[in-house]
């Protein structure tokens, strides 16, 4: 995946890269405009094959080999090549950048040709399309060189015959640093340490479920990651040729001289490697190696990679031992846009899972260093990395340009970024942006050695700005790129085999006095705030992750399923969908049916619209719970009042088994007579107290009489007594009379 945010980074590379590139069309090299406002651009694009040795020395020989290409429309004849160099050192980094910057630009103005160059060149015709291998050498001494260490501009010229005439046909423009190991008084060496990554992408849904079979390639012999553990690993062990065998001296009459002896040449030395890496990535590796399946439904079938990523594993156990690590959170997620929309917990949960997992599965201690995507962080997620623990942070440099525009020196790595809640300011080391982009604009096909050699000898001139003042400095390639591994193995080598660097890990950077230079503020470019996961994206991994902690809750602790819904968030908020939002939400629906179904093994058994008589004024409202997993929950069954029931203690807590029901009777009281709508409910146990699943809506039927009926009633049956009462003494009277009358 290549970033957007590296886009600035990488102009100076591609414009480095763009006329030499074997496969495309070349870039224009000493442009001249056309009537049209196009540009001219040269016929010959030219690739640089190798310049070796990588350290000249007195009495070496300097062979440059490059590749030449028409990619005009006709063909180029009496093609001659020239090697030229300028006398004259490179003052400054900025004007090293400037000639580097335009790789198939003209040759310096003071360059000579060296008359003692040796080409070959094995046709001079280029036909269409065609291409041509060209090796240029020259002696050494030769070049007369004094013996101060510096950089002088080199270049390859070639002219030919096309149908305009005579004239130049392509240009390459590169470097020689020059650096005699037994110059006295040429100051120390540059220190220089590598932070390379081993990212990958999530490809599983939950714990099991595989996506895709990707990684299975990614792991294999010629995939990107065994290509970059590989270089990191031979670079860690790296040491020099043995020393060739001392012959027996024979008796030398006294006027035959003897042979003299060769100059000293670099010690090569180990290159150590602060290795990266996404725990997520050494997760789904050991998951492989066990045997694992792809897919689902009939679509599921055996992985490719178990035997693949048990010899991955195994070599990359060996290689960190030599180095050191630095643990991402596990996913490598986009903590920054998650830090901003809330999700702060679920970074600092994938940094402490990160480091755990790490930590077992090599048997290693990781260094507390974090590294966000692209080097660029705001100022509240340095906030929530120190509430996570950490003090350290691997930054690009431009997050904390110097204040004042840019000093006269490249400075250290080493720096200072203020913190709102730490008590004193977090230790940021910084890689260098343009270092980095170089290392990364040699991933391109055919740039490697162009990368390389200019990788290098900038060094150099790093060196050549203040050589008593040792430096360091650091280049962290990006996170996901995939370079050739011919181009790593030689990048990382050739770094041990120069004097003017001394290679280091990140923790000696750490370890070094924090460079005295101002620096402006924490910044955080609008465009790469643009490519972050969407707000709305992250809302409904918001959404998600609550659903998942009211699951946990109900569970006993430390469950397992809760912990693979966890992962699952965690890999939602990778930084890998930056470039596949699509992606990413089809990951997020996926997951929520999972967990969806999965919380929904625990329900309330009872029948929606179902009816609970009241046999009289009160009673009980029986509720069934089912607990189909595997594992005893914990819930608590709510009913609420309403104005016409009254619920006696309305939330009950109990414990069902696994693959059990519960029924809870929860005691009501009617307020009235009729049928009338009961909502009951599920809840997490308390602290918590949340909502679990989806409420069951009961009805309930009651035949008791109210309070008002009864008075009313009573009252009517007073007055019905009452008038039967005067009725009966009435007639008693009236017999009374008649009795009387007839005596």
């Amino acid at each position: 995946m290549r970033r957007h945010g590296h886009h600035a980074r990488l102009i100076s590379a591609l414009a480095l890269a763009a006329a030499t590139a074997m496969l495309a069309a070349p870039a224009a090299a000493d442009p001249t405009p056309s009537p049209s406002g196009s540009t001219v651009t040269l016929p010959v694009a030219i690739t640089l094959d190798a310049l070796r040795p990588v350290a000249p020395q007195p009495g070496d020989t300097l062979v440059v080999a490059a590749t030449l290409r028409n990619v005009s429309t006709a063909p180029v004849t009496n093609l001659a090549v020239q090697l030229l160099l300028s006398r004259t050192k490179v003052l400054s980094r900025g004007q090293f950048d400037d000639y580097a910057d335009t790789a198939d630009g003209s040759p310096p103005t003071d360059a000579v040709t060296l008359p003692t160059s040796t080409v070959s060149l094995p046709s001079p015709e280029l036909t269409v399309a065609d291409t041509e291998r060209v090796t240029v050498s020259v002696p050494v001494d030769d070049l007369q060189l004094p013996e101060n260490w510096q950089v002088y501009e080199l270049a390859l010229s070639v002219t030919g015959l096309t149908e305009t005439g005579e004239s130049t046909v392509g240009q390459l423009r590169t470097f020689l640093p020059w650096a005699t190991v037994d110059a006295p008084g040429v100051g120390v060496p540059t220190r220089l340490a590598w932070v390379w990554p081993l990212v990958d992408r999530p490809h599983r849904i939950g714990d099991s479920t595989w996506t895709d079979d990707d990684l299975a390639t990614e792991l294999a012999p010629q995939g990107r990651l065994n290509a970059l553990v590989a270089a990191g690993a031979a670079a860690e062990a790296q040491q020099p040729p043995p020393p060739p065998p001392t012959p027996r001296h024979r008796k030398h009459r006294h006027n035959q001289p003897r042979k003299p002896s060769p100059p000293p040449q670099p010690t090569v030395t180990p290159v150590p490697i602060t290795w990266a890496i996404d725990p997520l990535l050494v997760d789904d590796a050991t998951r492989m190696s066990a045997g694992y399946k792809v897919g689902t439904g009939a679509d599921r079938h055996a992985g490719s990679g178990r035997q693949v990523a048990s010899a991955w594993l195994d070599q990359l156990s060996s290689a960190t031992a030599r180095g050191e690590v630095i643990g991402l959170p596990y996913a490598d997620p986009d903590i920054v846009a998650a830090a901003r929309w809330g999700l702060d917990n679920a970074v600092q949960n994938a940094t402490t899972a990160g480091q755990t997992l790490l930590g077992q599965a090599l048997g290693t201690t990781p260094l507390g260093y974090s590294w966000p995507p692209d080097g660029l962080a705001d100022q509240r997620t340095l906030d929530t990395l120190f509430a996570g623990g950490v003090t350290t942070v691997v930054l690009d440099s431009d997050a904390l340009p110097p204040s004042g525009g840019a000093p006269s020196e490249t400075p250290s790595a080493h720096a200072t970024v203020p913190s709102r809640d730490a008590p004193v300011p977090l230790t940021a080391l910084l890689s260098d942006h343009t270092l980095t982009s170089v290392v990364e604009g040699g991933a391109a096909p055919g740039q490697g050695p162009l990368a390389i050699q200019r990788m290098l000898s900038e060094l150099l001139m790093v060196q050549a700005e203040r050589p008593a003042d040792q430096r360091s400095l650091v280049v962290a390639p990006d996170r996901r790129w995939a370079p050739d591994a011919a181009y790593v193995d030689q990048l990382l080598a050739d770094t041990g085999r120069v004097p003017w660097i001394e290679p280091i890990t990140l923790s000696q950077v750490a370890d070094s006095p924090v460079y005295d230079l101002p620096r402006g503020p924490l910044t955080y470019p609008a465009a790469e705030r643009n490519q972050q996961l969407h707000h709305g994206y992250l809302d409904s991994v918001k959404a998600l992750q609550s659903e998942i902690d009211a699951f946990a809750a109900i569970l006993p602790p430390a469950d397992p399923q809760a912990r693979a819904f966890d992962s699952g968030v965690m890999r939602l908020l990778s930084s890998a969908w930056r470039s596949d939002p699509g992606g990413a939400r089809d990951r997020r629906k996926a997951l929520t049916q999972v967990v969806d179904s999965t919380m929904g093994r625990v329900h309330i058994a009872s029948r929606p619209g179902s009816l609970v008589t009241l046999t009289s004024h009160s009673g009980t409202v029986p509720v069934t719970v089912t607990n189909d997993l595997d594992t005893p929950v914990n819930v608590v069954v709510g009913i609420e009042d309403t104005p016409r029931l009254d619920v006696k203690s309305g939330r009950v807590a109990r414990t069902i088994g696994p693959h059990r029901q519960k029924t809870v009777d929860v005691r009501a009281t009617a307020k009235t007579s009729g049928v009338f709508p009961l909502t009951v409910t599920l809840y997490t146990p308390a602290p918590s107290n949340v909502r679990y699943g989806h409420s069951v809506l009961l009805l309930v039927r009651s035949t008791a009489y109210g309070s008002t009926a009864i008075l009313i009633t009573g009252g009517a049956t007073a007055v019905l007594l009452l008038t039967v009462a005067v009725r009966i003494a009435r007639r008693a009277r009236g017999a009374r009379r008649t009795a009387r009358s007839t005596t």
